[in-house]
């Protein structure tokens, strides 16, 4: 019998082969079965999220899986799926993970100081009415966003009552008429997957496709905390800053760390970001990463914006670390062994994302020359998630990171000098800066 273990990878984006090689090396005591998560180059084959599910289950039964790793939030509801079906894969249970993607329910379930919200069910007949006595109740101005999704995807500032049913039905056509964007899917996706694994009674807005609308927050700053949670322990790893502009309509360009918030609102976030999680976990959330996102507003009072499940290898957490794996870590959570200790280091780290608003060959995006003169100088390291003979798609419609095709980790300097050494390498990098929202 082989002493390897085999461990399913799902990933939304298939990983190039030679990263796949390289995991392959550093990670040789497991055996990778990488599988490409529902999206559109088989929605044909899998034309919802139940059927692609069913058919990893014949996977972890015909190739003796032993664990299922996650990259994204959609992927570890599939993940949670199968650990619901095999009792020896570890992982969470399906409620708590959609509790997290459903922006309705982590506002209303898993928040303990929720802003007002109301959500719109957008197949309502009466939708315009409903829209309006939604705004008497949570005021103006407002966010609107989708039920489901993540990385802040079509999210949307209301100012003006006029501007609300507009952009109501923009997000309802976006909605129908894209087959599959993993950060903003579709109920239609999912609704038998739902139906399946959900208490549609207990949830009753969970077969709906929906839009939250809730209360604009005075938004001083932003800060992500990540952690995860092994056998029903909740493990802080990292409270981190986000370089965040709320003005700017591709609103995140990455992260910076040490967080420049106080000792008080850090402590208070952390705290926040605990009592979430003990709720998750009361759910039967375990052996999973994840990490919430908060606004810190002008009253220095820290207010939830989601919960992010899964998010394998979590780019921002590595660069930042000085002891341990984020990659082997989760490895270890779902393989139910014993977990080695990771140690945030204290060196200055800016993690800078480079998103495209574009689709077309890579090579008209990226000057890959420049990226390798980047990558030589002291203190900065360049990823490119994409190769020269590959295509770009432009997944996001704004608001969000979406999907990035480089990150750049810029170490030892403030966060000024940072920014400034991120716009410059960005300026170098890219064929047309006008596709870039930074420059």
């Amino acid at each position: 019998m082989s002493s390897h273990k085999k461990t399913l990878m799902i990933s939304v984006l298939p990983f190039p082969a030679a990263v796949r090689n390289d995991m392959s090396v550093k990670y040789e005591d497991h055996h990778f079965i990488w599988v490409p998560m529902l999206n559109d180059g088989n929605a044909d084959t899998f034309p919802d999220l139940l059927t692609y599910t069913d058919m990893l289950k014949d996977i972890v039964t015909r190739e003796h899986v032993t664990g299922v790793v996650s990259r994204l939030d959609l992927e570890t509801l599939v993940h949670a799926a199968l650990s619901e079906e095999f009792p020896h894969i570890f992982g969470p249970t399906v409620e708590s993970c959609f509790l997290a993607i459903h922006k309705f329910y982590s506002r209303t379930v898993l928040d303990l100081n929720p802003i007002p919200c109301e959500a719109l069910d957008l197949d309502s007949p009466t939708i315009e009415e409903d829209a309006d006595l939604a705004l008497q109740r949570v005021g103006l101005p407002a966010f609107l966003k989708p039920g489901l999704g993540t990385g802040s995807e079509a999210v949307c500032k209301i100012n003006k009552k006029e501007e609300l049913l507009p952009t109501i039905l923009r997000i309802k056509m976006t909605l129908t008429e894209a087959s599959f964007n993993p950060h903003n899917p579709s109920i239609h996706l999912l609704r038998n997957f739902v139906a399946r694994y959900i208490d549609t009674k207990k949830y009753p807005l969970a077969l709906r496709q929906v839009v939250v609308l809730e209360k604009y927050v005075d938004v001083k700053k932003k800060v992500t905390v990540d952690g995860y949670v092994n056998n029903g322990k909740i493990n802080h790893l990292l409270t981190i800053e986000s370089v965040y502009w709320p003005s700017r309509w591709d609103n995140v360009a990455g992260y910076y760390h040490p967080c420049r918030a106080t000792t008080q609102v850090k402590t208070d976030i952390v705290k926040t970001f605990v009592e979430v999680v003990e709720r998750m976990t009361a759910l039967g959330f375990d052996n999973q990463v994840l990490h919430g996102e908060f606004f810190v507003k002008s009253s220095g009072e820290p207010s939830l914006v989601e919960v992010n499940v899964g998010r394998m290898g979590l780019s921002h957490l590595h660069a930042c670390l000085s002891q341990g794996d984020p990659v082997r870590l989760q490895l270890q959570l779902v393989s139910g062994e014993g977990v080695h200790p990771l140690r945030v280091g204290e060196r200055p780290v800016f993690l800078g994302y480079i998103v495209p608003r574009f689709s077309g060959p890579a090579t008209d995006y990226i000057n890959f020359d420049k990226v390798d003169e980047i990558s030589q100088e002291q203190g900065v390291r360049v990823v490119v998630k994409v190769g020269r003979n590959d295509h770009i798609t432009m997944l996001g419609q704004g608001g969000g990171l979406g999907d990035y095709v480089a990150r750049v980790v810029v170490e030892g300097l403030s966060y000024e000098d940072s920014m400034e050494k991120f716009k410059l390498f960005s300026e170098r990098m890219l064929k047309k800066q006008e596709w870039f929202a930074w420059l």
